[in-house]
């Protein structure tokens, strides 16, 4: 009878340590969404200058090569449905979407002679469904 009795109580602490360890879990990716979409959101909620965005761009880019995101034969970071962002920037003398990686290939020096002074604005932004994390900031140049 003593046996069962702990055996029952000892089931009954491991379930209880699972469901704080799940909730802690969530706790945590829900914390670690919110830092990291306030650091993206900070450039979404007005005008910024080319030199920012191409701050956010490397941003960007070393997110998704911390994260290990893979790419495609274009040399284009495949979206994984919990921490790829990708960021597209649409320019005035041109009707055309560029990714972040073509601007990124060109150069930044090059980016930055041509576009520092210059004001963009987004757009458009999605989360992650799985994790609510920024996915994707699409910017224009007003």
């Amino acid at each position: 009878m003593k046996k069962n009795l702990f055996v029952i109580i000892g089931t009954f602490f491991i379930i209880i340590a699972i469901l704080f360890y799940t909730y802690y879990s969530y706790q945590k990716i829900q914390i670690v969404a919110n830092q990291k979409n306030k650091e993206y959101e900070s450039y979404t909620q007005s005008e910024i200058l080319g030199s920012s965005l191409m701050s956010l761009i490397h941003k960007a880019i070393d997110e998704n090569e911390k994260n290990e995101i893979a790419k495609d034969e274009q040399n284009r970071y495949i979206e994984n449905e919990q921490n790829s962002i990708r960021i597209e920037v649409k320019f005035l003398e041109k009707d055309t979407i560029f990714p972040m990686e073509a601007i990124y290939t060109l150069g930044a020096e090059e980016f930055i002679k041509n576009y520092s002074q210059m004001v963009f604005t987004c757009t458009k932004k999605e989360y992650h469904e799985k994790t609510k994390q920024i996915k994707y900031l699409l910017f224009e140049q007003i």
